[in-house]
């Protein structure tokens, strides 16, 4: 019975998965980033059409993104190119995986739904995650991972460690300064620095 509920599970998100990927936007602004570069000038490769499809391929550690671009069917592998944008959200490729760009003010943040035990089952859980760039390694956003990633910057390390308990808060939002809390803190420790993004 356990296994079942387990196969259901991921039968139910593979299928949701695979409808979400291959649904389309009619303004064509659905597309693949193949650098960095590209996606920090918003400039789209293979611009998808209503009638094209692309396939992310996210489920058994799928390496490639399938295409039927203009007719045609393309292959891209995920190590090679830099990510996608999808229905108005951007998302990086690290290791085969997609993580949705949420924030790249000073560093970049992101998230992504993992398959998580939740009593006898699993069930998709919103984990967060950071790189210091968008070429650096995605990591868990942990209180520990920060404080080993931001050596120099004392300040900071020091406002995490006071204003951050548990690892879920890190991700706090103010929506009246409309910014992440890490992000404000990181910036008041960085007061010359500009807000740019990455």
């Amino acid at each position: 019975m356990k296994n079942l509920i387990k196969t259901l599970i991921v039968i139910t998100l593979i299928s949701s998965s695979a409808l979400r990927s291959q649904a389309q936007t009619l303004n064509g602004s659905n597309g693949i980033y193949l650098t960095e570069q590209d996606y920090k000038s918003n400039k789209l490769s293979y611009t998808l059409s209503p009638t094209d499809k692309m396939q992310l391929n996210e489920f058994l550690d799928g390496k490639n993104v399938n295409l039927i671009y203009q007719g045609k069917k393309l292959t891209l592998a995920k190590s090679e190119i830099f990510g996608y944008r999808m229905h108005n959200q951007n998302f990086r490729f690290f290791h085969n995986e997609a993580y949705s760009i949420l924030d790249t003010a000073g560093f970049a943040l992101y998230k992504k739904d993992r398959l998580t035990q939740q009593g006898k089952g699993y069930s998709p859980v919103e984990t967060y995650f950071y790189s210091l760039n968008l070429k650096q390694p995605v990591q868990k956003l942990t209180i520990e991972n920060l404080w080993s990633s931001f050596p120099a910057q004392t300040g900071f390390r020091y406002s995490i460690q006071n204003n951050f308990k548990q690892d879920a808060e890190l991700i706090a939002y103010d929506k009246l300064s409309n910014q992440y809390k890490l992000k404000y803190l990181y910036f008041q420790q960085k007061p010359v620095m500009a807000h740019a993004n990455l």
